[in-house]
This record gives C-alpha cells, sequence and structure tokens, in this order.
C-alpha cells in the first residue's frame, strides 16, 4: 500500500519537475526520514549489509526514475499495473531459482493475486490511450529494476536492522544528484532553461511526500522478507496500485471503477488462500 502512496506523490511531482530530480531529492528526504527510525529498527552496518544496499541503491536509482518516468508519460491506468506485475514476476522466479516451492493452491493465489493487480491499475473507458514506446520501455525498466531491489534486499543479513535500507539511500541519493547536477550544467552550458521546474514550487511538497512513503515502503518490506519467502513477499508488494487508487479517490476524487472493485476483491480471496497455501 505505502510503494503505492509513495508512486502517486512521485507522479504528481515528475509531471512538474525533471523524474531524475524527483528522484533524487525523494532520496535525501527518505535517508533523513530512515535517520530518525534507527532507534525504533537498529542499523548493524557488516560487510554483507553494505555490499547488499549498495547493489539496491543502483538498482533503485535505475528503477524508481524510470518508475516515475513512465508513470508522467502515462496512461498510468496500463503503465502502473505493467510496472507492478514485471516487479513482482522478476523476484518471483528467482525465488523459485533458489528454493521456494508452493502446492497446487499456492500458485492459484499467486496466479488471482497477479490478476487482481491488473485488475485494480486499469481504468477502462473510451478515453483509456494505449502507452507509448517509449513508455512500455521505461516500465519494463522500472519493473526490472524495483525486482532487484527486492531480491538484494532479501539477502542483507536478519539482525543488520536498517542498515541496507540506508545505504541503498545514500546510494542512490548519490547516483541521481550526480546526474541531476551534470544536467544542470550541461543545460547551462546550452543556454537552456526549463521553465516549468521554476513554475513547479507547490509540488514540492508532493516529491518529500514520495520520499517518506517510499522509505516508509522499505521498511515494511524488509521485515515481511525476514519473516517470510520471496516469492510471496514480492506477489503481495505488487498490489501496490491499490495505495495509488486509494489516493486518487480520496484527493484528485477519481473513479473507481467496477472493474478495480472487482480486483480489490480478488487481491483479498488471493491473499487469503496464499495465507491457507
Amino acid at each position: 500500500m505505502v510503494y503505492g502512496f509513495a508512486d502517486f506523490f512521485g507522479a504528481i511531482a515528475s509531471r512538474k519537475l525533471s523524474s531524475v530530480l524527483v528522484t533524487a531529492v525523494a532520496g535525501i528526504v527518505g535517508f533523513f526520514f530512515l535517520l530518525t527510525m534507527i532507534p525504533f529498527f537498529g542499523a548493524t552496518f557488516s560487510q554483507e549489509a553494505v555490499i547488499a544496499g549498495i547493489a539496491a541503491g543502483f538498482a533503485s536509482a535505475i528503477g524508481i526514475t524510470a518508475l516515475y518516468a513512465s508513470l508522467a508519460i502515462g496512461p498510468i491506468s496500463i503503465i502502473s499495473p505493467l510496472g507492478a506485475v514485471l516487479g513482482a514476476m522478476v523476484p518471483l522466479i528467482f525465488g523459485f531459482m533458489i528454493g521456494d516451492r508452493f502446492g497446487p493452491l499456492g500458485w492459484v493465489a499467486l496466479l488471482l493475486i497477479l490478476v487482481a493487480v491488473v485488475l485494480v491499475g486499469f481504468i477502462p473507458g473510451a478515453d483509456v490511450r494505449l502507452p507509448s514506446a517509449k513508455g512500455l520501455v521505461l516500465a519494463f525498466i522500472a519493473g526490472a529494476g524495483i525486482g532487484t531491489i527486492l531480491i538484494v534486499l532479501k539477502f542483507s543479513p536478519s539482525d543488520s536492522g536498517l542498515a541496507s535500507v540506508i545505504t541503498m539511500r545514500v546510494v542512490s541519493a548519490v547516483l541521481l544528484n550526480i546526474l541531476v547536477l551534470a544536467t544542470w550544467m550541461n543545460l547551462r552550458r546550452k543556454g537552456i532553461a526549463k521553465p516549468k521546474a521554476s513554475m513547479a514550487g507547490k509540488y514540492w511538497w508532493a516529491v518529500i511526500a514520495a520520499g517518506i512513503f517510499d522509505s516508509s515502503a522499505n521498511i515494511f518490506f524488509t521485515l515481511a522478507l525476514r519473516s517470510g519467502s520471496l516469492s510471496v513477499v514480492s506477489v503481495l508488494t505488487a498490489l501496490y496500485p491499490l495505495g495509488t487508487i486509494i489516493l486518487a479517490r480520496l484527493i484528485l476524487k477519481e473513479r473507481i471503477a467496477r472493474i478495480q472493485m472487482f480486483g480489490v476483491l480478488l487481491a483479498l480471496s488471493g491473499s487469503a488462500i496464499l495465507a491457507v497455501a
């Protein structure tokens, strides 16, 4: 759910600001938020935890930037569930390779949840347009990047607390801010201004919210991985479009279609079956 909250605010900010800038600043905000959480969850920076965090940081810089950029291009109704399914399939396949096994009932539950992800994120209607080739490519990159994050964090030591997540934030923020600086210097050298960025001051609150929610979701996901299998947790995490459509309903007053409600019920049913299986 909380990943969906972060995506909602990240997509809003990316419509007025560069997606790279949004991800970079959100990463910095998320880093300071994580520091305030250390007294509650601890942080032991062992070699294993730091290595996992560095790898996740590279994947995060690529995946989250591609995600926000793809959502900004739209249509969100197609791009969001596509990225979610891809982000689940990568660790699901990897989990199966490292030994995750399910009975027939478990596979039925996972299939129901993946179908629910698509239904929840899709908004039917005559005005629905197909995504562009650029949007699809970015969605695939986002899904692969997010899936890689989930895989890497699985291998962070169980007693490391938030060390891997904090390291991930530092690496991702450094990479993205270097890219932002390089882009700014290149534009300045060419004498090119971006007027929409100067007019987007009121959207910075969305960047801050995206950073806090994304870091919070990373905490929840890491805790979940330490008490469950990679395949199960990654598929359940793919339901994050629920958070996006809930905020879209509450803040933007968007209508929730019947097919989305059916997807919600299907997701709940699949989750219940998965718990029993």
